[in-house]
């Protein structure tokens, strides 16, 4: 019986100011890269506590599009993409991280938290207290929504 070969992954660990990815793969080499975004870097820090403008949240899909663009045809088809475990500590509401489902939260769910973000960035009462536990969650929700998006992932897997 033949051992199943890993896919690539393609892995984020999401900092401050700078988000290292990292591709990795059976029998090549790992590639990086080290992006200027990360979920204190994307709006002023006024912004940070009670959540960004709808200028802002354009402006941070710009430039989280504008750093990721360079990255699409690095990445093997098939590939998984991997968020280090230790991330998901902003994308927390009274401690329990929603949406999490088997180490995975799809595409369709980062989604619906990106479009309580855009509510709260226009002021609709609809999603007052919609909001993370710390607001930096706002920012992963962002960069995962433009990863997942404009690099073909179905998923973020967690890991670790």
């Amino acid at each position: 019986m033949q051992t199943p070969v890993p896919p690539n992954s393609l892995r984020l660990n999401v900092g401050a100011f700078t988000t290292v990815v990292e591709l990795v793969g059976p029998g090549a080499s790992p590639q990086s890269w080290a992006l200027p975004i990360g979920v204190d870097a994307l709006w002023p820090a006024s912004q940070r506590g009670e959540g960004p403008s709808a200028l802002h949240v354009e402006n941070a899909i710009q430039e989280v599009e504008d750093q990721i663009q360079r990255l699409h045809r690095c990445i093997p088809v098939g590939s998984r993409l991997v968020l280090a475990f230790d991330n998901l500590a902003t994308m927390q509401r009274h401690g329990i991280i929603h949406r999490m489902a088997d180490q995975r939260i799809s595409l369709n769910d980062i989604e619906q938290e990106y479009q309580l973000l855009a509510a709260r960035a226009v002021g609709a009462p609809s999603a007052a207290g919609s909001g993370f536990d710390d607001a930096r969650g706002d920012a992963l929700v962002l960069i995962l929504r433009e990863c997942m998006h404009h690099l073909g992932f179905d998923a973020v897997h967690i890991d670790g």
